[in-house]
């Protein structure tokens, strides 16, 4: 029993799930990642709150975009908090960790999981709220036609958004396959 408990430790002496996790928050990569989600979420507030009221067709598409931004801006800020926790509670090359970073470590990845499961239910909602908006026949051009009009600058983003977001899910999931089953 002892032994196998070894074998889930690393090399530190850590459990390898945490190990994972610490990797994971010392990635280079989340200072391009985390700017770049901030600056595409922004991007989408402005569009659903400069033009709330602007789409009869589906008055639901503003508050889809307002709450995708909403989430993936926690997302982004609970991955700086990861960040800061692993800097602050897990120093490199050594064994030492803080019962206080492996609980916030805990409560991130609880919390990572838990927004990323609404975010994937959000984003299934949107797609029958854009697509049935398109496939109404949604239009820009004629505000008085109030059963097919939706803004233009509302519309375009709220559809690139979703068609965007389908295709990250696409490209992470398979990064996961690939590299939990073909790269051992």
């Amino acid at each position: 029993m002892i032994e196998s408990s070894k074998e889930n430790l690393s090399p530190l002496g850590r459990p390898v799930w945490l190990q994972k996790v610490i990797g994971f928050y010392s990635r280079k990569f989340h200072f391009i990642v985390i700017p770049i989600g901030i600056i595409v979420a922004a991007i989408h507030l402005k569009f659903a709150i400069q033009y709330f009221d602007q789409c009869p067709i589906q008055p639901m598409i503003p508050i889809y975009m307002i709450v995708h931004a909403a989430i993936h801006l926690t997302v982004m800020m609970v991955g700086i908090c990861g960040i800061i926790n692993v800097r602050c509670n897990f120093p490199r090359d050594t064994q030492q960790s803080s019962p206080i970073g492996v609980a916030i470590l805990v409560i991130i990845l609880v919390s990572v999981l838990i927004m990323s499961l609404f975010s994937f239910a959000w984003l299934i909602t949107g797609s029958v709220w854009i697509f049935g908006a398109k496939a109404n026949g949604v239009q820009g051009d004629n505000p008085n036609d109030t059963g097919t009009y939706c803004q233009s600058e509302l519309f375009r983003p709220a559809f690139v958004l979703l068609i965007i977001n389908y295709i990250l899910h696409v490209v992470i999931v398979s990064l996961i396959i690939v590299r939990r089953f073909c790269c051992k």
